[in-house]
């Protein structure tokens, strides 16, 4: 199980419609990202732009409360994206709160999930969400290792479905922070009781450990990944430790 569990918030269209009703858009947002929200025309990203902040400032003052300091305002959470595209975030007065943790992103048609882990402790976080369907054969193939592939074509019975694969690759991608760029440079095994894990191929840089797991939630597959440098602490997962963290997190979001 992960040592120290990251924490795992989802939303739905319908969360974000009732938390902007209720609070209005501008004790939500902070003035950048306000900006940065008008400069998007594109109807459907904006939906997924404000479902990932909404999702993001939900499981961070969910985290502040359970630590027991001041809930920060909504508003006075920002989040942005660095250089090479990772989401950040910064507390108005409160900058010992970003260099505690990190997070992750991830939305599709307007649901969206976040990601929340301590830095030191955990390592980075990646997540991906996708809707639970299935995945063509030719796009999996672009996503597999030649090992992964030789077990798909051996129809193993315990492989994981095609979406899971891709989910978890992409939370690896972002957990990763740069260390590797392509699904292929990520290699997944899976044991007879649908255990799965994962590690970093065919770089040139010595390999992070790498933890994941995944789950269903809704109509929504849902996949985590924690990356910790070599020399930390070593960790291991599994599908319960997370498990348990998705289905608190999102039946309180839900409800």
């Amino acid at each position: 199980m992960f040592a120290h569990p990251p924490r795992l918030h989802f939303v739905t269209p319908a969360i974000v419609e009732r938390t902007l009703a209720r609070l209005g858009t501008p004790r939500v947002l902070s003035d950048g990202e306000r900006t940065a929200v008008d400069r998007l025309a594109v109807d459907r990203r904006r939906r997924d732009w404000l479902a990932g902040r909404i999702a993001v400032k939900r499981t961070l003052r969910a985290a502040v409360r359970e630590c027991g300091e001041p809930v920060p305002a909504y508003r006075d959470i920002t989040v942005w994206n660095e250089a090479a595209g990772a989401p950040c975030f910064t507390v108005s007065g409160r900058p010992e709160l970003a260099r505690r943790w990190n997070i992750s992103i991830a939305h599709t048609d307007g649901a969206a999930v976040a990601a929340l882990a301590c830095t030191d402790r955990s390592g980075t976080v990646g997540v991906d969400i996708e809707r639970t369907q299935p995945l063509s054969a030719s796009l999996i193939r672009y996503a597999l290792t030649s090992d992964e592939a030789r077990r798909f074509r051996d129809d193993d019975p315990h492989r994981p479905a095609p979406l899971v694969v891709w989910t978890l690759k992409e939370a690896v991608l972002k957990a990763g922070r740069g260390v590797c760029t392509a699904l292929r440079d990520i290699e997944l095994t899976w044991s007879d009781a649908g255990r799965v894990t994962a590690r970093v191929v065919g770089v040139r840089a010595l390999a992070p450990e790498i933890a994941v797991t995944h789950r269903a939630v809704g109509d929504y597959t849902i996949a985590l990944a924690l990356c910790r440098r070599v020399g930390r602490r070593p960790f291991e997962a599994d599908r319960s430790t997370v498990g348990e963290h998705a289905t608190t997190s999102c039946a309180a979001a839900v409800a």
